[in-house]
């Protein structure tokens, strides 16, 4: 018997004519229910255009009768007049997307996007995660996912992995594990142009887009493809820290990207025999001095435990394992503080 998840991989090809995207990445698909008889699918218009329906309706015929033991198909539209669809280059399906970056390498950066993925679905949220580090991608490791994996593709499409409920596609999928990627600028835009729009990520609430450090070519393209809700920035308390990503932040101002906050990682190290204590190894302050010098607010601070090295190399972001403590929380307030701040720039 054909599963409700093989008609929706049918569904990923039927293409609105005028639009020319599918219906499941427009958020036309709503329901796909089981009957006696075979499946019902509910369709979801803005119109009551019946052309439109008749030939939607022969589109997803054509596709799904093809799957084995499928049954009788029904098809049911309804009428919403208040849907639209997204305007501008927003990724169909996609409610927010964030991007995560830093002005230099070892801040902790995609360990920050891992955790801020992990709170989020924790909180029920519909996640996916774009590892866009194309010279350097650790998230797949971050989540346990190791080297190069057989994704599924079909149509020019690719379906990301799912990991712990995360939406994840890393370009450590592609490539083995040690071979490096000696690519110059314009490829480095075609392949972020690819991962964002050939990948079927279905409905989101958020996508986090993992940045490389620094101001190069992927940062450019995501500005010209994508429209963001806006960037979060990610740094270590510490002065030589602190200056880059000062860079990166007047490269967003620079592209018109809504800068969201400031998240200083490493804060402060818990020793784990002395859980009262805090020891701010890398100094103070330099997470709010940024974030008031771009105006934005200081979304949190992260500490360092071992909890969190420990959770990284097993593949098992922190706030999964341990869904309470100070990192956990940590995490909850950052979050609660972006909530607030996406909804001031929308």
């Amino acid at each position: 018997m054909a599963t409700v998840e093989e008609i929706k991989r049918e569904l990923t090809k039927v293409k609105h004519p005028e639009l020319k995207k599918d219906l499941v990445s427009l958020g036309m698909i709503g329901a796909i229910e089981k009957t006696d008889e075979g499946f019902l699918i509910k369709a979801k218009t803005p119109s009551a255009d019946r052309k439109l329906q008749i030939g939607l309706e022969a589109q997803i015929r054509q596709f799904v009768t093809k799957l084995p033991d499928v049954g009788k198909i029904k098809i049911k539209f309804d009428v919403d007049p208040n849907m639209k669809f997204d305007d501008g280059n927003k990724i169909p399906g996609v409610k927010r997307t964030i991007a995560i970056g830093s002005g230099k390498g070892g801040v902790g950066k995609s360990t920050v996007t891992a955790n801020l993925a992990m709170t989020l679905a924790n909180k029920g949220f519909k996640v996916g995660l774009l590892d866009a580090d194309i010279y350097g991608p650790s998230i797949g490791k971050l989540f346990g996912i190791n080297g190069r994996v057989a994704l599924k593709s079909e149509e020019d499409k690719i379906w990301p992995l799912e990991k712990y409920g995360i939406k994840i596609i890393s370009f450590s999928f592609l490539v083995d594990e040690n071979q490096p990627v000696v690519w110059r600028g314009p490829m480095l835009g075609k392949a972020v142009e690819q991962f964002l729009y050939d990948i079927v990520w279905g409905e989101l609430d958020y996508l986090l887009i993992d940045l490389p450090p620094g101001t190069g070519d992927v940062q450019l393209s995501l500005a010209q493809l994508i429209d963001l809700n806006g960037a979060v920035i990610v740094t270590t308390p510490q002065g030589v820290a602190t200056l880059d990503a000062s860079k990166a932040g007047a490269m967003f101002n620079q592209v018109k990207i809504p800068i969201l906050g400031v998240v200083e990682n490493m804060s402060y190290f818990i020793p784990p025999d002395m859980p009262d204590k805090r020891y701010s190894i890398f100094g103070e302050g330099g997470g709010q001095k940024l974030a008031d010098s771009f105006k934005a607010p200081l979304l949190g601070k992260i500490p360092m435990t071992m909890d969190i090295m420990q959770s990284g190399e097993a593949g098992d972001p922190i706030v999964h394992a341990q869904k309470s403590g100070p990192v956990a929380s940590a995490y909850s307030e950052i979050f609660a503080k972006l909530e607030t701040e996406i909804a001031n720039w929308e």
